[in-house]
């Protein structure tokens, strides 16, 4: 028996892999990144200027990278001292938080998180950020108590529902939990779409239809 319960998991694995491939955790604050859809006529009115790109090579590569994290520890290490100063100053903590999610420090964003929401627990989609970085860190468990916050907090909010099934179906294979709580997604909003742009009715379509054979 253990051995077909093993193969039964390399099987969804494989047959959910494709969609893993295309879809991942979206960020509480990125808001509307994921799910809205640009204005057409806005779209129309958007000038776009076809300027050459600068050659790349590996210094420009370099010294762009370099800059990036030079920017990123001085703008952490600013807010890091408007925190200690001033422990109640939320909007700091937020940034905080958000800088070291930038920066892949899953711990001390959580930390940094944890903080905020003390403060101010009702806010989805900082409670939707916390779970990315649980998730990261490898603690879907916590990922799902996180993203089940803000949706408490928020009935309504996307990003946690959306966040939710990536790690029902990639971390703990369970396709059917997954495909019901995008199908509240999309129940919100008919549109939804993962973030490379595919529907999410189509995910759902194709993990029933997968399902069925």
């Amino acid at each position: 028996m253990k051995k077909v319960e093993q193969v039964e998991v390399e099987y969804v694995r494989k047959t959910t892999a494709m969609l893993i491939a295309v879809i991942c955790l979206a960020a509480g604050f990125a808001v509307g990144v994921m799910y809205t859809n640009l204005d057409s006529d806005k779209e129309k009115s958007s000038i776009v200027r076809n300027v050459p790109s600068p050659p790349v090579n590996n210094t420009t590569t370099t010294t762009t990278t370099t800059a990036q994290q030079i920017n990123n520890m001085s703008l952490i290490e600013q807010l890091e001292k408007v925190v200690a100063s001033d422990p109640g100053n939320t909007d700091a903590l937020a940034q905080l938080g958000h800088a070291y999610f930038d920066t892949n420090q899953y711990t001390r964003a959580i930390e940094a998180y944890k903080k905020y929401l003390e403060l101010k627990p009702d806010d989805a989609d900082i409670w939707t950020d916390m779970g990315v970085m649980h998730r990261r860190r490898g603690e879907p468990v916590e990922a799902l108590r996180a993203f089940d916050k803000a949706m408490e907090v928020d009935p309504g909010h996307q990003q946690s529902r959306f966040n939710k099934g990536v790690v029902l179906l990639s971390d703990q294979n369970d396709r059917d939990a997954a495909v019901k709580i995008w199908q509240e997604l999309v129940e919100i909003n008919p549109s939804a779409k993962a973030p490379n742009g595919r529907p999410i009715r189509e995910l759902i379509k194709e993990l029933t239809s997968e399902k069925g054979k």
